[in-house]
């Protein structure tokens, strides 16, 4: 029975990729090639708030909460520097936290939280000072100094990092979403941050990159991002990217000696920073490295897995691209990771000759589908974005300014249907997920029903039958062609100017927008969105807004699912009040 499982898996598999093509078409692309160079998904570099200061001797010296010592009088600890242009220093791993010795002892080159001064390097100690074996004294404040405790003998040997104990275990928090991701690629220290009291908050900050030596840490820092998520009730799950770059990943997937050293180097991160997970963020990657990437997963799991450290996965929805989505092989992938994370966006990408949605209601619960298809549903953490596209269909060749105070004379009325920016519909929008249905059926039965019913995903193979998610019957399964006709306003006509101009939109920005324009804005029950179709004199605006409404329509998608939880791209594009409403009452 096993066989025939995997013929039956690897058949739909088949089965889906051939049907891809057309939704893609249905729907605009899934992914976009110019997605490296879009703003939306930048990761900009982080300064280095470190002083330039020079430390004497065993002197600490107190800078915004930091604890700085000189690297030289961190020598007597046996921590000495392996590469000064990268200020990274040797360590040693210990043993697994599950018994295994298979990288105890190994050495590891790490970047320590710092900054190059005259002389050799300022180090940033307070919250490191743990798994690095470090002591001090306090002074009194007056007179006396804080300084490091020598060691009773010097250590002329690499030091070994210290896997620190959590104090007290982590409260069992409730929450129907379960695990909650946020992403982070500006990695700024955020004081006011509120906690989020789901099952499982989780910071992801944008901080480490392969490259052709290693990985690289971006955040000089770092130390004290990881204590003030730490403090909020976050775990810790830091990104790791390949910059979308097809020609390094694969010079990294044929060398096994590097991928070793990129293992050790995240399991020496996470016991220096006390990380509970990694989320692995490969994109652009070439077709043919699709069991490369696989293998080199499997061998971060392994050792992940080893020292008590969680590994997740972002994957594009399935479409027809080879190396934006078919590289990944998400069922062979599954066994090696905690969860998957699907990026359900974008529909319409920046590059799209069209205008469209970021993520519609439709596109992004077919996404769903096919991803349960192949990857258990509570693997599954469904990625939202907190931003859209501003489309501008000139009649002049000429961009809109950027100030909306600054923009051309609206022509036309408003529209006369439908329900406006502000208007709530309390019947439909209010309905709850409904719980889900199991129906058990023989593998004939199921073989039979999937041509008839395509709607209704297997969850797994128990010996001769299958269990089968039944889909709650108010949830739409099949995603109508989204109408993308420019506009044919009188405005337009003639012109031959017509261009079509596209900036990214964040949530908290749109909402200037939505306020002036609240009565062009109409919601869209199909596409579950609200959207503003602009007549100016100079040209047509189109934007389908994300919200509140919108997000918590998808974020319906997790409990209709079964699903693991959510995560958002990104932090920082929300507006203040996102916090108070919608994490509080959806997330929780």
């Amino acid at each position: 029975m096993k066989y025939n499982h995997v013929m039956r898996t690897s058949c739909l598999a088949a089965l889906i990729c051939l049907s891809l093509s057309a939704v893609s078409l249905a729907n605009g692309p899934v992914t976009d090639s110019a997605k490296a160079s879009d703003p939306a998904f930048s990761v900009p570099v982080v300064s280095n708030p470190i002083p330039n200061e020079a430390i004497k001797d065993l002197e600490i010296v107190e800078d915004q909460g930091r604890w700085l010592v000189s690297d030289k009088a961190l020598e007597q600890y046996g921590i000495r520097e392996a590469d000064h242009a990268k200020g990274t220093y040797w360590f040693r791993l210990p043993k697994a936290r599950n018994g295994s010795t298979a990288w105890q002892n190994e050495n590891v080159q790490l970047t320590l939280p710092g900054r190059a001064v005259s002389g050799g390097r300022t180090i940033n100690i307070r919250h490191v000072r743990r798994p690095l074996g470090i002591s001090y004294v306090l002074g009194n404040g007056t007179t006396e100094k804080n300084e490091l405790l020598p060691p009773s003998q010097p250590v002329h040997t690499v030091p070994e990092l210290r896997e620190v104990q959590d104090a007290a275990p982590a409260a069992v928090k409730e929450g129907k979403m379960g695990t909650v991701l946020f992403w982070d690629p500006v990695m700024k220290e955020d004081a006011n941050l509120p906690s989020l009291q789901t099952h499982q908050p989780v910071m992801s900050p944008c901080a480490f990159r392969l490259t052709e030596s290693g990985i690289e840490l971006r955040n000089p820092d770092f130390d004290m991002l990881a204590s003030t998520y730490t403090s909020k009730g976050y775990a810790m799950w830091p990104l790791l990217d390949n910059n979308f770059n097809p020609k390094l990943t694969h010079q990294i997937l044929s060398n096994s000696r590097l991928q070793d050293t990129m293992v050790r180097q995240l399991v020496g991160y996470a016991l220096l920073y006390d990380f509970k997970g990694y989320n692995i963020d490969f994109e652009n990657i070439n077709y043919s490295d699709k069991d490369a990437l696989t293998a080199f997963v499997a061998k971060i799991s392994q050792a992940c897995h080893a020292y008590g450290i969680k590994l997740s996965m972002d994957v594009t929805p399935l479409s027809d691209s080879p190396n934006w989505s078919l590289v990944y092989d998400r069922a062979a992938l599954a066994p090696h990771l905690d969860y998957l994370m699907v990026m359900a966006y974008d529909q319409f990408g920046r590059s799209s000759a069209k205008a469209g949605p970021v993520a519609s209601y439709p596109w992004v619960e077919r996404a769903v589908q096919n991803t349960i298809d192949l990857v258990p549903p509570s693997k599954v953490l469904l990625g939202m974005p907190l931003y859209m596209r501003l489309w501008y269909e000139s009649s002049d060749g000429r961009d809109l300014p950027k100030d909306i105070r600054d923009w051309p004379a609206v022509v036309g009325a408003p529209p006369m249907k439908g329900v406006k920016y502000g208007e709530e519909k309390t019947e439909a929008a209010e309905t709850p997920a409904l719980p889900m249905l199991v129906q058990v059926v023989t593998a004939e039965q199921e073989n039979a029903r999937r041509v008839k019913q395509p709607v209704i995903m297997p969850v797994e193979l128990d010996g001769e039958t299958y269990k089968r998610r039944v889909l709650p019957r108010h949830i739409k399964t099949a995603p109508k062609k989204l109408t993308t006709t420019p506009s044919t306003s009188s405005a337009h006509k003639g012109s031959g100017k017509s261009k079509l101009f596209v900036r990214t939109l964040t949530m908290a920005d749109s909402e200037d927008i939505l306020k002036a324009y609240k009565d062009y804005v109409v919601w869209n029950d199909n596409l579950q969105l609200y959207y503003l179709e602009l007549p100016l004199t100079t040209g047509t605006v189109k934007i389908w807004f994300e919200d509140e409404k919108s997000l918590k329509a998808k974020a319906g998608l997790v409990q209709a699912y079964g699903l693991g939880g959510a995560a958002f791209w990104r932090k920082g594009f929300e507006p203040l009040h996102f916090w108070q409403r919608f994490a509080k009452h959806e997330l929780t």
